[in-house]
């Protein structure tokens, strides 16, 4: 042993209460094979039970580590996404800070220690209140503003033992060295919960960790820990994975991008009330800091962050999963209060895609509408044909106004008769009294099927029909099959002369060429690839070149609407004059 390590250790044993003497522990006794031939002082029982590291195996990629078990750094832990592979640091060099918060001492952090049951005995510990674990990740701390505020809300919703699982000292770089550092961090844990079910009758089942980011991967050598002991970890909450590995998996927006990211720097630190680290972690990771702040929201939030399961993003935001069945089987609440479904054992209830929609600011949950927008099909809108565009929507409510929704994320061809549908996200406005709807044009430069010269771009509405998915309410307000030129808004109400609907005639091969999506197809193409190196074994390393191919090949896209929006008003202003009906010197569809 260093110097150091020594020096580590008499500092541990002057802290240790004398409840670790061998002897008697409440009650419970300690068998010695040979009491002759063993040292019944403090330091040797931390050193042979607590800090034991000895390496009893003659394997070269295999270490041992006391009670916590032996870890190797054979597969699956080395494989092409881990070409670097290493063992945990000693125990005593990465011993995470275990501290108690209660509604006794909220903000009082109560130093609990492994294998030091009188710490517990001592504290203001809830006996038969359920325990909540908290933890971050890589390069964080237990006295994060975040972690803070999860603290806050969980004590304020239930008299819960929340604890916070600080392992700073194993979080730094390098990020090989983290990785392998929350693999004994986790058995670690389990260890501590092991305590909690021994010495006070606490079980595991009882016990909920919440992780972000490498937190969440030691919640689950937490989990696995436990196993090995014949014990089950009541709940795991991983914040910040992508993979589908839980009960249900929840995707908020896609899972992505979220709302109200991609701030500039300066308005990253004014969110974080002018702290500049803070402030550059926000302006770098907001998707990802997104995770636990929509967590600790759902904690207290009236409102439920209703997520439906669906097989795609995609499928979900055109408004093809939004029925939750008369059980409410395919539906389910993100966050805190997700375990509230898990008592179903049908259909859904396990590894289940989830998905919803967030608001860009907090509040962050919505309330989910299903927007139908009926075309028409009179003479006049089948004389006209379809136009390709996109509908914004503003809903108002007797308990507010959602302002100017986008429907369609991208142009779509709309022709006459068919119905075209979408989801939304809004605050609750209670019940919907009426409906804004708006129609631009926005021609595709380079598909000269959507061009048109000899009439103004219109498109005829004959109904929408708004689906509001939380109240279980239908509603239905009028067009009356009158024209949306770009550009126009009309205000739609319930009226008993709504035209009757026609039966959608389906897609028109020349609605199907204009809609045919590009960058879908090569993103589909891209995630079918991404998926069988997934399934190369343990091939994550491969699985994020894919992943980043996937993110180029958006980002090339985007670029390219980009251009053409800036093409068209260079168009407009060279051919301004082939079209005297555009007075405005501006290409539909484009502001400015």
């Amino acid at each position: 042993m260093t110097s150091l390590a020594v020096t580590t250790l008499q500092t541990f044993l002057t802290l240790v209460p004398n409840a670790l003497m061998p002897r008697s522990l409440f009650g419970i006794s300690r068998k010695d094979d040979d009491e002759d031939s063993r040292s019944n002082s403090l330091e040797d029982v931390l050193e042979k039970v607590v800090f034991d590291t000895r390496n009893d195996t003659d394997s070269l990629t295999t270490r041992c580590y006391g009670i916590y078990g032996c870890f190797s750094i054979d597969q699956p832990y080395f494989s092409m996404a881990r070409p670097i592979n290493v063992f945990p640091l000693p125990v005593q060099a990465i011993m995470p800070k275990f501290c108690l918060y209660t509604r006794d001492y909220p903000d009082v952090c109560q130093r609990l220690h492994v294998m030091d049951p009188k710490s517990i005995a001592v504290s203001h510990f809830r006996f038969g209140k359920g325990v909540k674990f908290l933890t971050h990740g890589y390069l964080e701390h237990g006295e994060t503003r975040w972690l803070k505020k999860m603290v806050q809300e969980y004590l304020l919703y239930d008299d819960h033992n929340v604890i916070v699982l600080d392992w700073l000292s194993g979080s730094g770089p390098p990020y090989t060295q983290t990785v392998a550092n929350i693999r004994l961090i986790g058995a670690i844990t389990g260890r501590f919960i092991l305590d909690l079910r021994d010495f006070f009758g606490v079980s595991p089942s009882n016990v909920h960790i919440i992780g972000h980011s490498l937190g969440a991967h030691l919640a689950g050598y937490t989990g696995e820990y436990l196993k090995t002991q014949d014990a089950k970890l009541g709940r795991i909450t991983g914040l910040g994975m992508a993979s589908p590995v839980g009960h249900f998996d929840f995707y908020p927006n896609g899972g992505v991008r979220m709302p109200g990211c991609g701030h500039h720097f300066i308005d990253s630190v004014a969110m974080e009330q002018g702290n500049i680290p803070y402030g550059l972690r926000r302006f770098i990771g907001c998707n990802h800091i997104r995770s636990y702040e929509y967590f600790t929201e759902s904690i207290n939030s009236e409102c439920p962050f209703l997520s439906i399961q669906c097989a795609s993003w995609e499928a979900y935001w055109k408004g093809f999963c939004w029925q939750c069945g008369d059980d409410w089987a395919k539906c389910n609440r993100m966050g805190a209060h997700a375990d509230s479904y898990l008592n179903y054992t049908g259909p859904g209830s396990v590894n289940a895609r989830m998905y919803l929609i967030t608001g860009a600011e907090s509040p962050f949950c919505t309330f989910h509408h299903r927007i139908s927008v009926a075309m028409s099909y009179t003479r006049e809108a089948r004389l006209h044909g379809g136009d390709i565009g996109i509908f914004f929507v503003s809903l108002f409510g007797e308990r507010g106004i959602a302002h100017r929704q986008q429907l369609n994320l991208e142009e779509i061809f709309f022709e006459p008769g068919n119905v075209y549908t979408f989801m939304i996200g809004t605050p609750d406005l209670g019940e919907i009294k009426w409906a804004l709807l708006e129609w631009t044009y926005v021609t595709a430069l380079y598909n000269p099927l959507t061009w048109r010269f000899l009439s103004q771009p219109s498109v005829y509405v004959n109904r929408i029909i708004i689906d509001s998915i939380e109240m279980q309410q239908r509603y239905e307000f009028c067009g009356l099959d009158q024209a949306f030129r770009s550009g126009t808004r009309r205000k739609l109400e319930p009226q008993e002369s709504c035209p009757e609907q026609a039966r959608p005639p389906g897609a028109s091969i020349l609605g199907t060429i204009i809609n045919f999506d590009v960058e879908d197809t090569i993103n589909n193409n891209i995630d079918a690839v991404n998926s069988g190196l997934t399934s190369l074994g343990n091939g994550q390393l491969l699985n994020n070149l894919a992943s980043s191919a996937n993110q180029v090949a958006r980002e090339i896209m985007d670029g390219a609407r980009r251009r053409m929006g800036q093409e068209r008003v260079k168009w407009w202003m060279t051919n301004k004059k082939m079209k005297n009906g555009w007075k405005d010197k501006r290409w539909p569809g484009v502001k400015g």
